[in-house]
């Protein structure tokens, strides 16, 4: 069975990208089941990975910065996504190399549920 939604996010040394990574897992544990699941954003060049990344339904690229590391990988792989978020203009900040507030992280999650909730067509 295909996973309704496959989300990708750079796990960047970042505030934004610590705190996309933390979505990405509570969207995870609160869609158990084949619903919704984060793929390896590293696997997107591994030969023979594509045809499996394909077989989901919707995903979803998250980068936390302006450099779109995930979004340049994408794009060289050829990969097709549904939704893509660069989180520091999406929330109008500035890249911060520390750990994340908890503020921070509650309006990442929010700004990535919202996203999943647009492509699956329902709350997630």
């Amino acid at each position: 069975m295909p996973y309704k939604l496959l989300m990708f996010t750079c796990y960047g040394g970042c505030a934004t990208g610590v705190a996309a990574a933390k979505a990405c897992i509570r969207l995870w544990e609160e869609n158990p089941g084949e619903k919704v699941k984060i793929g390896c954003l590293p696997a997107v060049i591994v030969p023979g990975k594509f045809n499996e990344i394909m077989k989901s339904e919707k995903r979803i690229l998250i980068d936390a910065c302006g450099v779109r590391c995930g979004g340049k990988l994408f794009e060289r792989e050829g990969m097709p996504i549904d939704r893509y978020i660069e989180l520091t203009s999406a929330l109008g900040l500035r890249k911060a190399k520390e750990l994340p507030s908890q503020e921070l992280e509650e309006a990442v999650y929010k700004t990535i549920r919202k996203e999943a909730q647009a492509l699956l067509g329902q709350d997630v």
